[in-house]
């Protein structure tokens, strides 16, 4: 399975980017777990060779179109699942025993450290190097908030950890939709239920609000449940959005925190969030993408604590990326 991954990163299939999609997007606009189940399903047959039928690809086409363009799937149809012979009911029997215990007190990592930056600056591949030095916990392209670390033991789905080098010389946009393949991952079906700060609109479109903690538990256990399946006790972090989140991660995780602020150039994040279609709104108006970027970096100078935050710029990681993970390694083994 591994060298067909590894041809996906470079020709990846389009009925295989569709299903990845469709997953990761109805796990973070969906509230109904039947959805998951369909699309899970789906892609992990597909990784077998098994490719849905015209009805389901149809269905799989119309749901992401409509996320495009209002922000939300379609209802459910059961019609697609008993055409594709997936029974719902038993599937979601199955995993019961990943949920979330509903007594069991989640236990808090050791240390936990997150990636900051603006969007488009490079946290992403931040992230991905710090991942892959084996050290820590993370949440990843195939975790559900629903039974959180359920798919990583699928044995259809193979952690990029196992993969050459290669993996990280592709675009991260990329590897996130190539089915089989579990990369890390912003997970922002856990922190937007968990601490909401923004109303998507459409696309890359959102309203940029004032975080709340709205469930503490859905996020504590989805971290505990990770580090549990890892067998790691140092946590691993990254969305843009928790730039504007720190005062909560705060007051959840206290002195557990770290923070690795990564910088790139307020002329090339503008102009790749122009490029991406990147849009935020802010106390009622537009923002330019340069406005964006300042709304982003202030937020991180302005509320992550100096002595437990250290910046990098996505230079250093570019010229000299070995040193710069080993540096970054050392100031947190320090702290921990």
């Amino acid at each position: 399975m591994i060298p067909v991954l590894m041809d996906q990163l470079h020709h990846p299939d389009p009925v295989g980017v569709d299903l990845a999609l469709f997953r990761t997007r109805l796990y973070r606009f969906s509230g109904d777990h039947r959805h998951y189940v369909l699309a899970e399903v789906l892609e992990e047959r597909f990784v077998e060779g098994r490719i849905p039928s015209q009805a389901a690809l149809g269905y799989v086409s119309a749901n992401l179109n409509s996320i495009r363009n209002t922000g939300e799937p379609l209802a459910f149809d059961p019609a697609v699942a008993a055409v594709e012979g997936i029974d719902t009911n038993a599937e979601l029997r199955a995993r019961r025993p990943f949920m979330p215990s509903r007594t069991e007190a989640p236990v808090r990592p050791d240390q936990i450290v997150c990636v900051l930056g603006a969007p488009r600056s490079g946290t992403s591949h931040l992230h991905n190097l710090l991942a892959r030095t084996r050290r820590f916990a993370y949440f990843t392209t195939v975790t559900c908030w629903a039974w959180p670390a359920r798919n990583l033991g699928v044995p259809q789905r193979r952690l990029f950890e196992a993969m050459s080098d290669d993996v990280l010389h592709v675009d991260n946009k990329a590897t996130r939709i190539i089915p089989g393949l579990v990369m890390p991952y912003e997970a922002e079906d856990v922190y937007a239920r968990a601490v909401p700060t923004y109303r998507h609109r459409k696309g890359h479109a959102y309203d940029i609000l004032p975080a709340t903690i709205s469930d503490e538990r859905l996020l504590r256990c989805a971290i505990d449940a990770h580090t549990r399946e890892f067998n790691r006790r140092r946590f691993l972090t990254k969305s843009p959005f928790n730039a504007f989140r720190i005062r909560q991660l705060e007051h959840l995780f206290g002195s557990a925190m770290r923070y690795v602020h990564i910088d790139r150039s307020q002329e090339q994040v503008s102009s790749s969030l122009a490029r991406n279609r990147f849009v935020f709104h802010h106390d009622g108006r537009e923002l330019s993408p340069g406005q964006a970027y300042d709304l982003f970096t202030s937020a991180i100078h302005t509320e992550a604590p100096h002595e437990r935050t250290r910046m990098v710029t996505l230079e250093d990681l570019r010229n000299a990326p070995g040193q710069t993970i080993a540096e970054l390694l050392a100031w947190l083994h320090e702290r921990f």
